[in-house]
């Protein structure tokens, strides 16, 4: 349901993907993230379209779950410059992909037809202020997560849009990140002014939560460095260490979620990810 965070801010957590947001400015529309189903999607233009034009629609990351849907979105889309380069070569092979939506979405099949990702129209490298109307949004690139996640900042609304730098239903996946540079960078995140938190998935919440959430971290990180002082190889280690997803699987909100060897993989390179940078000396 969407939620009305501040006068002209409006967000949708219960989408099965990333947490979506309208911002509308006195010169059209402002959209963060867009729905991972097609249904979603479309369903969702036409919500923000009440608002007015959408002008421009911003990415926090390049993965699926934020940006598959922007094939059914108008708006010049914006974000960090790697994550043009994301899109070209590291967007899932439509086998993959289609084979998810039957699963995901069944009725948004048809609406596959001719998809394919639109790549950013503008980009920047640390940081950009990007004015609409009379709203200023600052994007910050904050790598973590992935290497091109950013931060969206609402300096005169006091909120931040994390993407899943900060995750309030569950840790997101590990296997495309820079563990070490992700937890710098919730220090720098707890160092912004803002009051209200939207994150990359998960209920809204506040500064306080960005703190919970490193320790969600700290904890699985120290239970792989645990087990490779113990000797376990990383084969090991990615076997028998798990935790709890509730971005990929079923939710509440929505019955059907990823399939079990997806959540499977997700697990395994995610474990993986975070051995190989403790045994090459990068996370400590």
């Amino acid at each position: 349901m969407i939620q009305s965070v501040a006068p002209g801010v409006f967000v949708e957590t219960a989408h099965l993907g990333s947490n979506n947001a309208i911002v509308s400015t006195t010169d059209g529309v402002v959209l963060v993230d867009a729905p991972h189903r097609p249904t979603d999607a479309v369903a969702w233009r036409a919500t923000a379209e009440k608002f007015g034009e959408i002008r421009y629609l911003i990415h926090t990351d390049h993965h699926i779950d934020h940006t598959m849907g922007n094939y059914y979105l108008p708006g010049l889309v914006v974000g960090q410059d790697r994550t043009r380069d994301g899109l070209v070569n590291h967007f899932p092979e439509p086998g993959y992909i289609d084979d998810l939506i039957r699963i995901i979405d069944p009725e948004g099949v048809p609406l596959m037809a001719g998809h394919k990702p639109r790549l950013p129209d503008i980009t920047f490298t640390d940081e950009m202020d990007l004015y609409v109307g009379t709203t200023r949004l600052r994007l910050i690139s904050l790598s973590g997560h992935t290497p091109n996640t950013i931060g969206v900042l609402l300096p005169d609304e006091g909120i931040f849009f994390s993407g899943d730098n900060v995750c309030a239903a569950s840790l997101p996946s590990f296997q495309e990140a820079y563990v070490d540079e992700w937890l710098r960078t919730l220090d720098r995140i707890s160092e912004l002014d803002f009051d209200v938190l939207v994150p990359g998935h998960g209920d809204l919440t506040n500064k306080a939560f960005v703190a919970t959430f490193k320790a969600q971290m700290q904890e699985v990180v120290g239970q792989v460095a645990a087990a490779r002082s113990a000797g376990s190889s990383r084969e090991e280690a990615a076997e028998n260490i798990r935790y709890e997803d509730n971005i990929h699987g079923a939710t509440p909100d929505w019955s059907v979620g990823y399939p079990d060897d997806i959540l499977e993989m997700l697990q395994v390179r995610s474990i993986c990810q975070i051995y190989d940078q403790i045994e090459a000396g990068t996370l400590a």
